[in-house]
């Protein structure tokens, strides 16, 4: 530190003076003593550095000490204080060092933006699995059209979705669809075998199901931090689908059949309704509660940043601002960015490859649990009439299809996205072809069930990573039109295989050709698919642009 006061040289007539008597520093215990460490008797005097080079002043001595200064150093002769840890390490693993409690409760608000739409997807689901067969007796004359109803409501409501993109907030649309559900809730529990009743329903069910399927996958991909993207996209669609089958597999076949003696009596398809009661009511009140808007869209359609702050903000406990606000919105607004810079064609450009390779996957999750697999279920254990033990068949094959759901959510974040898919896509693959082998050998029955229960397991593994994927793999010019045409291509081939007749030869083709499809769906995954695990929405759109992506 320089002293303007030693830049001078000494006054004229006192060359000899020492320094201490003609300039006394401030701070010492008596003007014009000397500095202790200075002069002390038996050394020396050591001039000051600013001072070194003028004539008449000594030369520094030679002795190896430490430099003089006017005070001593900050710390000097303390021990060394531990280096400070990694920085980079600090900046990428200090989330994920954190325990899964204190993440999760950290960022709890992000899944309840979008866990209204969850449960709309739980209602979606036992609509699925009553369309596939999971239903009790029904009293009135059904066609192929009841049981694809719900699947042509998903149609009708993915494309008015493509209309409403980003024009209306996310927010009315999920109460506008939790309304519909609960519409048809009451439409069938309040009517008696009314087939025409359950097809209404079944219709209201499924447009709200579609209206909410893109915006609300959309919105869960740009409201979670990277590190949660996975969880939470899977939790609300592909979780709350398979908990839906589930449920509506598990009343189904507990229910008391003595309940059917009366045609007026309380069924398992007024039961249904009440519960589609219950999830579009709740669906209501915690979307009109806790619903966010994406700070995305805030900022792409008003740039309104101090909004997009604000849900920010309020997407993280505590709700405070911090550093970490800031952060995720200038990686918001480079995702604008690059966007911004594509051209539409470039946009469709790249959400093509994406589309292939996503529509195919959510197909073969339509072959999963179609209707010519309940059949196979029921041929295998059924041969000779329903025996004592087939509904802990039914619930365990409703409960390996859910847990396979629940273990790959789970494990986003850990395994990634592209190894369960490839691990439940080669087992799956290897079951149908034995399955198929094995149609004609009765006595062999109970294998072949315990066979469909893994492939119900294994299949619910490969296909949860669809969701995140869903959520952050299309550019965002065109994100909600290409998750809802995938959305499409899914339930054409659910309506497809609703429509198609049942034979015994069918069934062991069926099969054959499921686990052809899912061993050509191994090698396209491990191609083909990026693993994106805890990378931002800009990263992720960047490597699904090409079409070819090797890593896992």
């Amino acid at each position: 530190m320089r002293n303007d006061k030693f830049a001078q040289p000494p006054p004229i007539g006192f060359p000899s003076a020492p320094p201490q008597q003609a300039f006394p520093q401030p701070g010492y215990n008596q003007p014009g003593y000397p500095h202790p460490g200075y002069n002390q008797p038996g050394h020396p005097w050591n001039p000051p550095p600013q001072q070194l080079g003028f004539s008449g002043y000594p030369p520094p001595p030679q002795h190896g000490y430490p430099p003089q200064f006017y005070g001593a150093p900050p710390g000097y002769g303390a021990p060394q204080p531990p280096p400070p840890p990694h920085i980079p390490q600090q900046t990428t693993t200090v989330v994920v060092n954190s325990g899964w409690y204190s993440r999760n409760q950290k960022n709890k608000p992000q899944s309840n933006a979008v866990g209204a739409a969850g449960l709309i997807f739980v209602s979606g689901g036992m609509n699925i699995a009553w369309s596939i067969g999971f239903h009790g007796n029904l009293y009135y004359k059904t066609t192929d059209h009841n049981y694809a109803a719900w699947f042509i409501g998903g149609i009708i409501g993915a494309v008015l979705s493509c209309f409403l993109t980003n024009k209306i907030a996310k927010k009315y649309v999920l109460i506008f669809s939790s309304i519909l559900v609960m519409i048809g809730g009451i439409v069938i529990a309040s009517t008696r075998q009314n087939g025409n009743a359950t097809l209404a329903a079944s219709y209201l069910d499924g447009i709200a199901n579609g209206l909410v399927f893109a915006p609300f996958m959309a919105l869960a991909g740009e409201v979670s931090v990277s590190y949660m993207r996975g969880l939470v996209a899977a939790s609300v669609e592909q979780m709350c689908f398979g908990l839906g089958i589930f449920l509506q597999i598990i009343y189904t076949t507990t229910w008391s059949y003595s309940s059917y003696q009366s045609y007026n009596s309380f069924s398992a398809e007024n039961m249904k309704g009440v519960l589609s009661i219950i999830y579009g009511f709740l669906a209501l009140v915690i979307g009109s509660l806790l619903c966010i808007e994406s700070p995305v869209i805030m900022l792409a359609k008003n740039n309104d940043e101090q909004g997009a702050i604000d849900a920010l903000r309020r997407l993280q406990r505590p709700y405070t601002l911090t550093n970490e606000t800031y952060e995720q919105l200038a990686e918001h607004k480079k995702y604008l960015a690059q966007n911004n810079d594509l051209s539409m064609g470039q946009t469709i450009g790249q959400a093509l490859p994406t589309f292939i390779k996503l529509v195919f996957l959510r197909g073969l999750n339509a072959m999963s649990i179609s209707s010519f697999v309940r059949i196979t279920l029921i041929y295998s254990f059924g041969f000779h009439g329903h025996g004592s033990g087939y509904l802990g068949w039914y619930i365990g094959f409703g409960v390996c299809r859910w847990m396979g759901n629940f273990i790959a959510t789970f494990c986003m974040e850990s395994m990634g996205r592209k190894k369960p898919t490839v691990l439940g896509l080669i087992v799956c693959s290897a079951l149908a072809f034995v399955i198929a082998a094995q149609y004609n050998i009765f006595l062999y029955d109970t294998g072949n069930v315990i066979m469909l229960l893994v492939f119900q397991l294994f299949a619910g593994i490969a296909f949860t990573a669809t969701s995140p994927y869903l959520s952050e793999a299309y550019p965002l010019k065109v994100k909600q039109h290409f998750i809802a045409f995938t959305f499409i291509g899914e339930m054409l081939v659910f309506i497809g295989l609703t429509i198609a007749s049942w034979s015994h030869s069918a069934g062991a083709n069926y099969f054959y050709v499921m686990g052809g499809l899912y061993l050509f769906g191994f090698v396209f995954v491990a191609l083909c698919l990026p693993e994106t695990r805890r990378k931002t929405l800009r990263n992720a759109q960047d490597m699904f642009s090409t079409f070819f992506s090797k890593g896992f």
